[in-house]
């Protein structure tokens, strides 16, 4: 979007050509003047029309940014992972880092195939991630992201297993 299209400086003098135009046609005696000055002022409100759709676009992108800015606010990082801050102070998570950074809340599930019986859930995000040069090189997948967090974070019912 062009955004110096929206400038007030062009909308005042808009409006002040309007009203000028508005004011001759009132005046006018000629009918080919009138006429002209008519066909002016459509074109002055056709261009205020777009600079309020313009205006209007600004606003919900200012919107959608405000509540991008909101929900990063709204999240910590600690134990290597994401949690979201839930209005009443308490934390919701882990999500996944790596998502977290595609804009994506991903939250993290058991690894398969893993001791679950310790003080630590150790957890992956579902989705496959590359995590440096694995043992196949820069072209193979490398290894899976791990997280160990502790039970205690965890509300009890998550994983169903204690």
């Amino acid at each position: 979007m062009n955004k110096s299209m929206f400038d007030p400086a062009s909308i005042g003098a808009a409006l002040t050509s309007a009203k000028a135009i508005l004011e001759l046609l009132r005046n006018a005696n000629d009918a080919q003047l009138a006429i002209k000055i008519s066909s002016e002022v459509a074109n002055v409100q056709g261009r205020l029309i777009d600079v309020q759709q313009q205006a209007l676009a600004l606003q919900v992108e200012n919107q959608q940014l405000r509540a991008e800015i909101d929900r990063f606010q709204s999240s910590i990082f600690h134990h290597s992972a994401n949690w979201r801050v839930l209005p009443d102070g308490s934390e919701d998570g882990p999500f996944c880092p790596v998502c977290a950074g595609e804009g994506v809340d991903m939250r993290l599930a058991l690894r398969d195939h893993v001791e679950q019986s310790g003080a630590l859930w150790h957890l992956q995000c579902p989705k496959s991630h590359l995590a440096g040069v694995g043992m196949q090189g820069i072209s193979g997948r490398g290894r899976e992201i791990s997280y160990a967090i502790p039970k205690e974070l965890i509300p009890p019912d998550r994983y169903f297993l204690r």
